[in-house]
């Protein structure tokens, strides 16, 4: 089966480690890709105040990550220098077309699961779409908080904003 691992960003630090909510998202990958050899990777995220300011874009550092841990090059797709969730999308949409897969696996952290299907829908619509919810290993108090924040920015895209 063809397929297409959609891997979405998280932040990085000002020296390119990753975020704890960045390794869990690439960690399921590596879990999917295990069992999906046939599948290809495409990381998202680029350069942002809120989220990177490092050298390089974030994909950079989140395919670094993939290939340090067993995958091979020939596994990384195109990659998607975005700057949000909705811009994950607008800008993986001309890739996941092209590549027309026969499965599109989007790969996010479980609180941000809701909102990513949102965007999907309505930025891409690409009706072989699956999500996974990769688990999330940062504190409790931080996990209520990203969780209110996904509960706010939901409510704004319902409301067209």
């Amino acid at each position: 089966m063809k397929g297409l691992i959609l891997s979405l960003g998280a932040p990085n630090d000002i020296a390119g480690n990753l975020s704890t909510m960045a390794l869990d998202r690439l960690n399921a990958v590596l879990q999917i890709y295990r069992y999906n050899p046939q599948f290809v990777i495409s990381c998202t995220g680029g350069k942002g105040e809120h989220f990177n300011e490092a050298a390089h874009p974030h994909y950079h550092y989140a395919q670094q990550y993939l290939l340090a841990n067993g995958i091979p090059e020939t596994a990384l797709a195109e990659p998607v220098n975005s700057a949000s969730t909705i811009d994950d999308f607008v800008q993986a949409r001309p890739l996941i077309y092209r590549m027309a897969p026969e499965l599109l696996w989007v790969v996010t952290s479980d609180f941000h699961v809701a909102r990513a299907k949102i965007i999907q829908q309505e930025r891409i619509n690409y009706a072989a779409t699956i999500f996974w919810g990769a688990p999330s290993t940062v504190p409790a108090e931080q996990l209520a908080s990203l969780f209110a924040h996904e509960q706010k920015a939901i409510a704004r895209l319902q409301q067209g904003q």
